[in-house]
């Protein structure tokens, strides 16, 4: 848990709150809409002001909900933003005026005793602004009219959220992280219905994120951060990815698609979730090839493990197989075999982020690197490309961390075959180890002219 201050915008639908809390956080960190029911998990951001920072939550429509399995789900993320915030930001729309459902939750406000701004929105001109007296009936104190989308009023509004936080006596909250410590970022990332919102749960011990058998239930990419022996991690929820031919053509998921994806560029590692009771498809090949090509750290997680019936000694090694045969470009990748909601496995997946984490940022010396490169080149000398010359490696070294990246210095004109990198490769990893990391080995040539032929 973090200590910072807590400010949750609430409301009904429809009243611009991810809107808001867009620009407040000056970011695009909420997908936003004009539909009903865009926002449904919690969405925290950090936000800085006049040298405050606070952690800021958006939340779904606050509304008496129908029998939907997510209305309620999605009712129950903002009471648990609203139980855990110091202060709350209730919007309310200019627009519409004062409506049965902002009255009900002025109620309910007033029974939970809690310190709350009244926010006018969408008050885009004088006219709106002055509308806003009918909002006294609340008696929730005085309306803020802004307006989230240009931004009038937000700078205003933002002077009051600080000068209410610095009222309220700050949280000690008892952590165990060592500051030093970089943060492990993890995207788990996966088709829909594969359990990422389960596992998400079942790592943090709460009902953090929704979960729904309803496909693409998750829009918005979540940033959660939590503590594991010491180590901070993030973890990144996203939206499950469907073949693009099977998307619907509605902008939530194209956007939560493009958040994933983004979200896979910028994190350490990938977690990556298949249903193991079922096939594995384009889209999870797809989702590997993105993390490998960029250099992310990759698990893969074979969940639903409890659902595979009539387990033998050697059911394991089946399914190990057919992933392998599956995903033969990264065999070096972790394979867990887990289950979300039984919670199987997960402090194991928990240590293996660690671990992958720490050979992404291994370091190997020259000296090994050259004992290394010997043993190479006298068990298989190095194969010919489609250079003129038959290669002769020079050396053999390490060019950065995070991922792994070598450089491989060979004579002018000649070229090494790929079978050869693959090879070096190979060796590095059994030498080294490399777990769940993708390697980058790069060809320099001399530019000597009277090298060795």
């Amino acid at each position: 848990m973090s200590n910072l201050y807590k400010v949750a915008i609430v409301g009904r639908i429809n009243v611009g709150k991810s809107t808001l809390f867009n620009k407040l956080a000056n970011s695009k960190k909420a997908i936003t809409s004009t539909v009903a029911g865009t926002t449904r998990d919690r969405n925290y951001t950090l936000c800085s002001w006049k040298d405050l920072d606070f952690d800021l939550i958006d939340t779904g429509g606050l509304e008496k909900t129908t029998g939907d399995d997510i209305d309620q789900q999605i009712s129950h993320q903002a009471k648990l933003a609203i139980d855990e915030a110091d202060l709350v930001l209730m919007v309310i729309d200019t627009k519409t005026g004062l409506m049965p459902a902002d009255i009900e939750l002025a109620k309910q406000f007033k029974k939970a005793k809690k310190p709350l701004l009244l926010i006018a929105n969408k008050a885009d001109n004088n006219k709106l602004r002055q509308s806003i007296a009918e909002f006294y009936k609340l008696n929730l104190g005085k309306p803020w009219p802004v307006s989230a989308a240009s931004g009038v009023g937000t700078g205003d509004l933002l002077d009051e959220i600080v000068k209410r936080l610095k009222k309220i006596p700050k949280k000690k909250v008892k952590t165990s992280v060592d500051e030093d410590i970089p943060v492990i970022r993890v995207a788990i990332v996966g088709k829909p219905n594969v359990g990422k919102s389960s596992l998400i749960n079942a790592i943090l011990g709460e009902e953090r994120v929704i979960v729904s058998s309803t496909p693409h239930t998750t829009r918005d990419s979540q940033d959660i951060e939590f503590n594991f022996e010491g180590q901070k991690i993030i973890l990144i929820d996203t939206a499950g990815m469907r073949r693009q031919s099977r998307r619907s053509k509605d902008a939530f998921e194209k956007q939560s698609v493009e958040q994933s994806l983004l979200s896979i560029k910028k994190s350490d590692l990938i977690v990556l979730v298949t249903d193991v009771s079922k096939r594995l498809s384009w889209q999870d090949k797809h989702l590997i090839e993105e993390a490998n090509e960029v250099g992310t750290g990759i698990i893969i997680l074979a969940n639903k493990w409890d659902l595979i019936p009539d387990k033998k000694t050697d059911t394991v090694q089946e399914f190990e197989n057919y992933y392998k045969r599956f995903f033969p470009f990264i065999t070096w990748a972790p394979l867990l075999f887990t289950s979300a909601t039984e919670k199987i496995r997960i402090k194991r997946l928990l240590t293996s982020m660690v671990n992958v984490f720490e050979e992404k940022n291994r370091t190997i010396s020259e000296n090994a690197l050259d004992k290394l490169l010997k043993k190479i080149v006298k068990r298989h000398k190095p194969s010919r490309g489609k250079g003129e010359k038959h290669p002769y490696i020079y050396t053999l070294r390490q060019l950065h961390t995070n991922p792994p990246t070598f450089a491989i210095k060979i004579n002018f004109k000649a070229d090494l075959h790929d079978s050869y990198l693959r090879f070096i490769e190979k060796n590095l990893r059994y030498k080294f180890g490399f777990l769940g990391v993708p390697i980058k080995i790069y060809v320099k040539k001399s530019q000597n002219v009277q090298d060795k032929n």
